[in-house]
């Protein structure tokens, strides 16, 4: 919320000067306020900005200058202040921006922000869900129904804008590999002397076959280093995989050689890390062991 002083252009009887500042409403328009009266925007000319009060009933107006400078004030109101209804409006938009600038889950925005807030409950109830939702959508690509798509830039990039976006390429004609790394993340998995690497499918999206991750053992801990989208889990893919980060590897004048590699009993796997980490010891987790016997039981 943007927040502004008059100058000294009322004289004495109008000090301290009047504090105006600025909210949005439901349908995007600025609502000027002032000593908790809320004002919209009745006519714009090329030097001024003319302003009357939210109540229809009411003959108190503002005139600011193009800079949203507070120049003139006249009329009475004729109704109570309106602290709260203000006070709602800025708390929409604190969720608003969150929603926009964050995916955290919305309903989580939500709590966070009524916990922090001093409103009513009555007021809080009474909170349109619907914009928030809409302002979430309008910032959050359509999901995809085939591996064909683009990856739009933003979800390419870190918050500080570096690459996360590692490996974005088709494998067969229909079919996509995906990989998300950052730099450092690349550098820990390409000098780590034990990786572990496994795959989930109950979180993936619905158009791949599993969510893929390989992390890096430093400082005897595990610490998550590629995110990868795969087609599927056929021995061509594995190789695919491990080509790329190789490649990738050699690009950073690094060494993609663990002594050490740890997954699951997948026979497609293991076939290719013993053809591509040749000196690698090749072994299972002890989750993974305990399943394998489980299912001979």
């Amino acid at each position: 919320m943007m927040t502004t002083a008059c100058s000294s252009l009322f004289g004495d009887n109008h000090s301290p000067s009047p504090v105006i500042s600025f909210v949005m409403s439901q349908k995007e328009k600025p609502l000027l306020v002032s000593d908790e009266y809320i004002f919209k925007l009745n006519k714009t000319t090329t030097t001024s900005k003319y302003w009357i009060c939210a109540d229809i009933a009411c003959s108190a107006k503002i005139h600011t200058n193009t800079n949203n400078q507070l120049t003139k004030m006249t009329g009475e109101h004729s109704h109570v202040p309106e602290k709260e209804t203000i006070a709602v409006r800025e708390f929409r938009e604190k969720i608003k921006q969150r929603v926009i600038e964050e995916t955290t889950p919305i309903p989580r925005i939500y709590d966070e922000e009524c916990a922090k807030a001093t409103l009513s409950t009555a007021a809080i109830a009474v909170l349109p869900n619907s914009a928030i939702n809409k302002a979430r959508r309008a910032v959050t690509p359509i999901i995809p129904t085939t591996q064909l798509f683009d990856i739009p830039g933003p979800f390419a990039r870190t918050l500080r804008d570096n690459t996360f976006l590692t490996i974005d390429k088709l494998i067969t004609r229909r079919q996509m590999m995906i990989l998300f790394a950052s730099d450092e993340q690349l550098k820990m998995l390409f000098s780590a002397e034990t990786i572990l690497m496994d795959g989930t499918f109950s979180s993936c999206p619905k158009i791949f076959d599993q969510v893929y991750t390989k992390h890096g053992i430093k400082y005897e801990q595990s610490f998550p280093c590629v995110f990868g989208l795969l087609p599927n889990r056929l021995k061509p893919t594995y190789q695919f995989l491990f080509h790329e980060l190789k490649f990738i590897a050699i690009q950073m004048k690094l060494d993609f050689a663990p002594k050490i590699v740890m997954s699951d009993f997948e026979p497609a796997l293991m076939g290719v890390v013993k053809t591509e980490f040749s000196a690698a010891t090749h072994s299972s987790c002890y989750f993974h062991f305990t399943q394998a016997i489980y299912r001979n039981i």
